[in-house]
């Protein structure tokens, strides 16, 4: 494996590891936000591996990109997930950026943003495998 990609895959697995220490600790937006990065510095590991220049921030962008880049069917891919995990990026950081209804991010929310990382990263793992 090349030293970016490396890199990109350390920082992945230490964002998730600091996702689940704020899901313990109760606090499930900054979990959801960290998911989120997790997935995204994964897919950009892999992109980093095959030679690829990864750009942008959207996790299902860059599964996309990882699809086309390394020839596989999208069919197999974490495409739900990753949509999913998208909807992290800005909300649990910016209080503006959510309506009064979903003021706040709640136990269920951060499990299923954790389970769509988990999910992510395993697809990532297979690719840089």
């Amino acid at each position: 494996m090349n030293k970016e990609a490396l890199r990109w895959l350390t920082q992945a697995s230490d964002d998730l590891g600091t996702a689940q220490i704020l899901f313990d600790s109760q606090r499930y937006g900054p979990c959801a936000f960290f998911c989120e990065q997790a997935a995204e510095k994964g897919l950009k590991a892999v992109l980093y591996l095959a030679g690829e220049r990864p750009w942008g921030h959207s996790v299902s962008s860059l599964l996309e990109q990882v699809c086309v880049v390394l020839k596989i069917d999208p069919a197999g891919a974490p495409l739900a997930e990753a949509e999913a995990l998208d909807e992290h990026y800005i909300r649990p950081r910016y209080p503006d950026a959510r309506t009064d209804v979903e003021a706040g991010y709640d136990q269920e929310t951060a499990h299923d943003a954790l389970g769509d990382a988990q999910s992510v990263l395993a697809f990532v793992r297979k690719g840089v495998a």
